[in-house]
């Protein structure tokens, strides 16, 4: 099925990818720079002595065996930054998502609890009448707990982190170990949170997969007159083209087309959409 391409939902994926790359920048460029080091093996000078052309070295200016010692461990630190990075990114669309919901008198089904990162998926779909993706958000809750540990406990296990591995399904420790490469468990080591490379990439390709997820949602509950309406004002918002025109039309036609089709959205509904909005004024469409 493909995705409607709403401007939350763009937003989403640009900034998402921009957030990827930059993680996966980080991760790459610690390797090589390891990689380069091992060209100075055995020498007693620092890497501001001999690198001085790099900008900040100085403020990395150990000899290059200790600094590369370090950048050998970096995953765990790019980890550490990246988890709460992809997750805020995520949290931020979630929360968008349901604003959208209530925009267009979709009652929010919260069970008089106040929306948090703990139960927005959930709130979400019950308030889409969507069937939950518990894999997902089995993986998720665990990327959230192992955050939750890292950037307020120190990165000590604490009792909500075990709580939800001892409640993971069948298919989501599976899924985890996929994606992975061992079982959740081992993300407990010596009383720590012992976070990976792997868990940077598990992060981004769970929160995608929930993002899919909820596209398909909101795309089964709101109807198509607030579509056309969203696509209309979406694709006013952009073009250069002037109202009334057979190239404004023909635009916006061609926009739903590439953007919209998902919503099955006809001329009429377009018509409809760009009439109430004021954007077109003309007794006749064609």
């Amino acid at each position: 099925m493909g995705e409607l391409l709403y401007p939350e939902y763009r937003n989403y994926s640009e900034t998402r990818t921009v957030v990827n790359n930059a993680m996966m920048a980080l991760l790459a460029g610690s390797r090589l720079a390891g990689h380069t080091l091992q060209l100075t093996a055995g020498s007693q000078r620092t890497l501001g002595e001999l690198f001085p052309a790099v900008e900040h070295i100085r403020r990395f200016n150990l000899r290059s065996d200790a600094a590369r010692s370090l950048l050998h461990d970096a995953d765990h630190h790019l980890a550490s930054v990246a988890l709460p990075y992809a997750l805020a990114t995520h949290e931020d669309f979630v929360m968008s998502n349901i604003s959208l919901l209530r925009r267009e008198g979709i009652p929010i089904s919260t069970g008089g609890k106040r929306i948090k990162a703990w139960n927005m998926h959930e709130v979400l779909f019950r308030s889409s009448s969507y069937t939950i993706p518990r894999v997902l958000l089995d993986n998720f809750h665990l990327l959230r707990e192992m955050r939750n540990c890292t950037i307020h406990a120190g990165g000590k296990v604490q009792p909500d982190l075990m709580t939800r591995l001892a409640a993971m399904s069948g298919r989501a420790i599976t899924e985890w170990q996929r994606l992975n490469g061992q079982p959740p468990s081992d993300v407990i080591k010596s009383g720590q949170v012992t976070l990976i490379a792997p868990h940077i990439f598990t992060a981004f390709a769970v929160t995608k997969g929930l993002g899919r997820e909820i596209n398909a949602a909101l795309a089964s509950v709101i109807p198509a007159s607030s579509w056309a309406r969203i696509a209309v004002q979406d694709y006013h918002g952009g073009t250069t083209r002037t109202k009334n025109s057979s190239g404004w039309r023909r635009g916006l036609v061609g926009y739903v087309r590439k953007n919209y089709l998902v919503a099955n959205l006809s001329e009429v509904d377009l018509e409809r959409a760009a009439k109430k909005l004021g954007y077109w004024t003309l007794a006749t469409w064609k």
